[in-house]
């Protein structure tokens, strides 16, 4: 049984906070194991988004919004005021938890509101069943588009808090132990695809909420997080983070040059598009080259520098330990004091302070970091360099018979070094080179393979005590794409379905690895039949060993799900 959670009993900063605190009712949903739920309790972070938002949310001005767990109703009535909706329906589970927040909406005179029965439509993301309730009759006289058709549905909004703890679910897409956000949304994207669920009517945009750690799962910032599920954005929505907690010192991360030039033309579409955010709600890195310019960054940071330079806990340790031993304030030994003679006391174990071997060991933490980053550089090297060869290689098409099969051969050599440098590495150095390698393929083409290069504008920052309980959430915006490329048929986007299952169990795997994983000779069939696996202008590779499942494109996923309908020999 779950306990209830330990900010029921701290002091909070917003009246809101406090009422929730004092709700007898949620206290005892909370003790009796119910999934906790953060609500959302800052009017000025809301304010602050409705702002971020203003551009993008003027077309659904008189829109009908259909709101997912509105709980304390903050950010349902803030979006209220500035959309006023033409009917507003709140879908409440813990209604009679909020029921002093729901009621007075709902019982205003004039009220838009109107709160749903949550017995028969909690969990039922399917428009058809508000249509059938009655909920929203102005839906139901709107025409069912055509199966390809990109026109928006700008009369309906979903809004959405799914922040519940995780729980397991028996979908074959989600078959593993995921979150109540995960689920949700990936039965938002898919239903995309058939014009079904909320998009009956058309596509529709959602904003929800959650848990902050789940949103890499939908927008990842390095290809080793690239999951099924950002696949699936990326073929069928354009995902962005309107508000997000800052990174930790214990996230991966790629190398700090990608994430500078990324934040340079996130910079750029801020300025094009007039979007501002506030200097305190913004990140560290895009803070400090708004107030101090891209040089102050480049020359306080190691952001011009190669791979494994991203900022970690045990850096400013190590530089604090090195200070105070310089400046007297530590000492080598246990009772020395500053200015103490250490070559005069026995060395042994028991006399050596904790912060000498605190020191010691970040020191050679330190020197074992630069040599893996020497030579991982060395690699990488080596590896862009037989990118560009085939990059050359496959954009000349003038060279004759003899010059072609120069650089073939030269290819051929150059990838006879790299295989050989590799396998004189351990596996951990090995993971540190696929790891930098496949973050610079992703970045390397016209466009960036991850979503998250995209963003129109940088989160917007929020704090934790904006939230009760104080537990950061991230709100993503969900807004299906103008034009999809998607152009498969049911039988084979049910194969789509089954490769990404299969292939981002391993994402590391080459993709002859992954495609003989799913059937023996898989790779063999299929290979020949994908022509941009081997395309470098399509970020493809000649060499297909160095091909990784966690960088292969939406276009390359459908070329494989197409070749494997045709394959004659595919298990049934």
């Amino acid at each position: 049984m779950q306990r209830a959670p330990a900010v029921l009993k701290q002091v909070v900063k917003y009246p809101l906070a406090q009422r929730l605190n004092e709700n007898k009712k949620l206290v005892q949903l909370y003790r009796g194991g119910s999934p906790e739920r953060v609500q959302i309790v800052s009017p000025e972070l809301c304010d602050d988004v409705l702002v971020r938002l203003e551009s993008t949310l003027k077309d659904y001005v008189g829109c009908d919004i259909i709101d997912i767990n509105p709980g304390a109703c903050l950010w349902s009535t803030k979006v209220h005021e500035r959309l006023k909706p033409r009917r507003h329906i709140l879908v409440e589970p813990l209604h009679n938890a909020y029921n002093q927040f729901l009621r007075p909406l709902v019982e205003k005179a004039g009220s838009r509101y109107a709160l749903a029965d949550t017995d028969s439509l909690w969990d039922r993301w399917n428009l058809g069943d508000y249509l059938e309730k009655d909920l929203l009759p102005e839906q139901a006289h709107l025409a069912e588009p055509e199966l390809r058709s990109h026109d928006g549905n700008t009369t309906l909004l979903i809004l959405a808090n799914m922040s519940q703890n995780r729980r397991t679910h028996s979908d074959r897409i989600v078959a593993h132990k995921s979150s109540d956000s995960q689920f949700k949304a990936l039965e938002f994207v898919r239903a995309l695809e058939t014009r079904s669920g909320f998009h009956s009517k058309g596509p529709v945009r959602m904003l929800m909420w959650m848990s902050d750690p789940d949103k890499i799962n939908f927008l990842p910032r390095t290809t080793s997080s690239r999951r099924r599920l950002s696949v699936y954005n990326e073929l069928f929505c354009d995902v962005e983070e309107i508000v997000g907690d800052v990174l930790g010192p214990h996230t991966t991360r790629r190398e700090s040059y990608i994430d500078l030039q990324s934040a340079l033309l996130t910079a750029e579409r801020m300025r094009e598009e007039n979007i501002v955010v506030p200097m305190k709600r913004m990140d560290a890195l895009p803070r400090k080259l708004r107030s101090e310019g891209l040089d102050a960054v480049i020359q306080s940071t190691r952001y011009n520098d190669g791979a494994m330079h991203g900022e970690r806990t045990w850096h400013k340790e190590l530089h604090d330990l090195r200070e105070g031993f310089a400046n007297g304030s530590y000492s080598q030994f246990v009772g020395g004091p500053p200015g103490f003679d250490e070559k005069k006391r026995k060395s042994g174990d028991m006399g050596i302070s904790p912060e000498f071997k605190k020191f010691q060991l970040l020191v050679r933490t330190e020197k074992d970091q630069r040599n893996k980053k020497t030579v991982v550089d060395q690699i990488l090297m080596e590896d862009a360099h037989i990118r560009a060869k085939q990059l050359a290689l496959v954009s000349h098409h003038h060279l004759d018979d003899v010059s072609r099969q120069k650089a073939i051969q030269e290819l051929d050599e150059l990838n006879g070094r790299y295989t050989k440098l590799l396998a004189r590495q351990t596996d951990v150095r090995i993971n540190s080179v696929h790891f930098f390698a496949d973050d610079r393929v992703a970045w390397s083409g016209d466009s960036s393979l991850l979503l998250w290069d995209h963003r129109n504008a940088e989160p917007i920052v929020a704090q934790a005590d904006e939230f009760y309980t104080s537990k950061a959430l991230a709100l993503l915006d969900f807004r299906p794409k103008a034009s999809s490329t998607n152009s498969l048929t049911a039988v084979q986007q049910k194969y789509l379905d089954d490769i990404l299952l299969s292939f981002f169990v391993t994402p590391g795997f080459s993709i002859a690895a992954a495609l003989d994983a799913m059937a023996p000779g898989a790779a063999e069939a299929i290979i020949p039949k994908a022509r941009s696996l081997r395309d470098p202008r399509r970020g493809g590779r000649m060499d297909l060993d160095h091909l990784r499942v966690r960088v292969l494109t939406p276009e390359m996923l459908q070329e494989i799900a197409v070749a494997w309908d045709g394959w004659l020999f595919k298990p049934r």
